[in-house]
């Protein structure tokens, strides 16, 4: 059976995710966050992570989080979906 580099980056990354604990500043499901980036329409935005996905041919990550505040173009209640590079830890 032959597979793709594609079929092998999502098997190397799933069996890395599951034997190995980051060790990093990414946020992980539950954890609090705010999007920091001033050219964003949603900077402000605070809430709680629900998920991470990758994004595809491994060109990083997205967060996705249920807003925990309002703004000028999101409601309480929302789910936003950033890149790692917009968000910092956050506190409610």
């Amino acid at each position: 059976m032959k597979i793709t580099k594609k079929q092998l980056r999502r098997i190397i990354r799933e069996n890395i995710r599951e034997t190995f604990q980051s060790h990093t500043d990414e946020p992980r499901v539950g954890d609090s966050i705010v999007n920091v980036n001033p050219n964003c329409e949603h900077y402000g935005s605070r809430g709680v992570v629900i998920s991470i996905n990758f994004l595809p041919e491994d060109a990083g990550k997205t967060v996705e989080y249920q807003c925990s505040n309002r703004g000028p173009t999101w409601e309480r209640g929302d789910v936003l979906e950033k890149t790692l590079d917009q968000l910092a830890p956050g506190w409610e």
